[in-house]
């Protein structure tokens, strides 16, 4: 019995042995798979904070065990709604694995969508800072830990595409006025020549000041005139915001001597140099930007010059200008070419789909407007809670109309060849919706063009359509197909709709007026025509008449009362209507004031509107 036990244990020993040795055959090739993917966790982590270097080697192989429980337990308290408590956890994890891209992922989607929207609307400010922290962790830590994992960047990019330029938050609008107004002073003047500049900047203060005397020379008059603003102890992105401070503030605060210096050398070479370069600083260190790639994308999926047909930059001021540059980046550094993952399928769709948001509202203008302070804030500046208060106190806030660009049509049309071409191969199932999507985009830019006025964009549009996608029911000229459009759309509309209708645009071409987008002012100012001539030859006098049809120039009248009168509105933007009209287009405004006085002479007196 003994001699069996030895025999078997002998047997299972040679089982061992031989089961480990055939597993350290394949040691190697473990670990060549272990560092293609990145998942070396004991490898040197640049330049790592301490507490991450100690966690990363101290606890050695029970790391992974803590962070599974971690994990759960992170995992339990989201469910239960407990989003900060699951974000402390979720922060220990990144420390114990920092190259695990779902935690990253995790706690980023917790603070930018679940923490973020726990705070109240009335607050935008601190759901603003929820958002940001999501996108920073991303963009400053997540990725430099992880650089070639896909999943990160197409977070990081979604971030900008769905939260920021998105509508589903109620904040939503004060989320774009703040990226706008962080990103405008850093990529003004807004051409391709100022960004070639910017990528040619130094990288370093230092190395600027070596290099160009005149340069040097200004900051070291910056630093005399004040020391304590301009300490050489700065780093250079304290230096570039303090620099942008002082030109943001006009000087307000800053000591006399520099604000007069700075007044003096502001439109100089040398200080447009030193501005550039703390434009690019700015760029580079905190925002974390290639100019390099920049300038790629700016190039790829720039506007284009409607009148010229010159590329433009990418207006950087719009949330999906920065979702298309980390959604390039990752696809740049860690695309796989020609074996493609669903997560840079989904990568390379944000970057269309971020196209097409910059075609549909692409165009931001920003208005200041009178916002009233509640109750709380005004007893807390009066220092007084039992004092009645007899007038509301005002500050200015802004508010934020969001228009198309027609001048991406062309990176967006592209962008959908592209695409179908793309996916030819992966995705043949789908190649057919993806056509008829193009199709229709066709069909609604041939149609916004011409009524803008761009005839020959329209007609080159037109001839990709009838290409493409022939049908007999393109087999027109340009002027009947658009004509066609008009009909279908107002077929089945009664007259009194018509008459809104025309109201409406005649309404949203003032506003387009107001704001500069001249282009589109006159398209809809155009149609609300159209529609009122062809109501007018389909239909009776007598119902014309009763819709008001008949009198355009009364209804161009009342719809300027209309937008006049409209609470939406800010009154400098209303004055700027009126003073873009009077001197911009003098023919109109002597028709609308010959209008006003005969509605004044037709008005019945106030009498008879009482006893009636």
């Amino acid at each position: 019995m003994a001699y069996k036990n030895i025999i078997i244990t002998i047997m299972l020993f040679a089982v061992g042995c031989s089961i480990l040795f055939t597993s350290s055959l394949q040691l190697d090739d473990l670990n060549k798979s272990r560092k293609d993917l990145d998942l070396v966790a004991n490898k040197p982590l640049e330049n790592a904070p301490p507490a991450l270097a100690f966690a990363t080697v101290a606890m050695g192989a029970f790391r992974g065990l803590v962070v599974d429980i971690l994990w759960m337990r992170a995992d339990a308290l989201k469910e239960e709604g407990k989003f900060f408590d699951a974000k402390q956890l979720a922060e220990w994890i990144t420390v114990l694995q920092p190259r695990f891209s779902a935690v990253w992922d995790f706690q980023s989607w917790n603070m930018a969508y679940n923490i973020s929207v726990a705070m109240p609307p009335s607050q935008p400010e601190e759901r603003w800072k929820w958002v940001r922290n999501g996108y920073e962790l991303l963009r400053d830590k997540g990725i430099p830990q992880n650089p070639n994992s896909i999943i990160l960047y197409r977070s990081l990019a979604w971030i900008f595409q769905h939260k920021i330029s998105g509508v589903t938050d109620d904040v939503h609008k004060y989320y774009k006025i703040q990226l706008a107004l962080s990103m405008r002073p850093l990529i003004s003047p807004l051409t391709n020549e100022h960004f070639k500049k910017l990528s040619n900047t130094p990288d370093s203060l230092s190395e600027l000041i070596g290099s160009d005397e005149q340069v040097a020379e200004l900051v070291s008059k910056m630093r005399e005139f004040a020391p304590e603003v301009f300490s050489e102890e700065l780093t250079d992105l304290e230096f570039a915001g303090v620099f942008f401070a002082l030109l943001d503030s006009a000087g307000e605060g800053y000591p006399e001597k520099l604000v007069e210096f700075v007044r003096a050398e502001i439109e100089t070479q040398r200080f447009e140099k030193l501005r550039n370069f703390c434009q690019a600083c700015k760029l580079r260190q905190e925002w974390k930007f290639d100019i390099d790639l920049m300038r790629k994308v700016n190039e790829r999926y720039g506007p284009v010059d409607l009148k010229t047909g010159d590329r433009l930059p990418l207006n950087w001021e719009h949330p999906d200008a920065h979702a298309i540059f980390w959604a390039e980046k990752g696809l740049e550094t860690a695309g796989r070419k020609g074996d493609y993952s669903t997560d840079e399928l989904n990568t390379d769709r944000i970057v269309f789909h971020s196209l097409k948001n910059l075609y549909r509202m692409g165009k931001y203008v920003i208005y200041n407007v009178p916002l009233k302070l509640p109750r709380s804030d005004t007893d807390k500046q009066q220092g007084n809670l039992d004092k009645p208060q007899e007038e509301p106190e005002y500050k200015v806030g802004k508010t934020l109309y969001m228009l198309p660009d027609l001048r991406m049509f062309d990176a967006y049309n592209q962008a959908h060849l592209d695409r179908i071409e793309k996916y030819r191969e992966f995705e043949e199932a789908n190649l057919r919706p993806l056509k008829n999507g193009h199709r229709n985009i066709l069909n609604d830019a041939i149609f916004t063009l011409y009524m803008a006025g761009h005839r020959e964009k329209a007609a080159k549009a037109f001839k990709q359509l009838k290409e493409l996608y022939p049908r007999e029911e393109n087999d027109m000229p340009l002027k009947q197909f658009c004509r066609n459009r008009m009909q279908n759309e107002l077929d089945g509309l009664t007259i009194t709709d018509a008459r809104e209708m025309v109201t409406m645009m005649l309404k949203e071409s003032y506003f387009r007026f107001a704001v500069g987008d001249d282009d589109m002012s006159s398209a809809r100012e155009k149609m609300a025509r159209s529609v009122a001539d062809y109501y007018q030859k389909t239909s009776g006098q007598e119902d014309v008449d009763r819709a008001m049809l008949a009198d355009f120039p009364k209804l161009r009248y009342m719809a300027l009362m209309d937008f006049l009168n409209d609470g939406r509105y800010p009154d400098n933007l209303k004055q700027n209507l009126l003073a873009r009209i009077k001197n911009n287009r003098p023919d109109l405004y002597e028709k609308l004031t010959s209008e006003r006085e005969k509605v004044q002479k037709e008005a019945p007196p106030e009498g008879k509107l009482k006893n009636k």
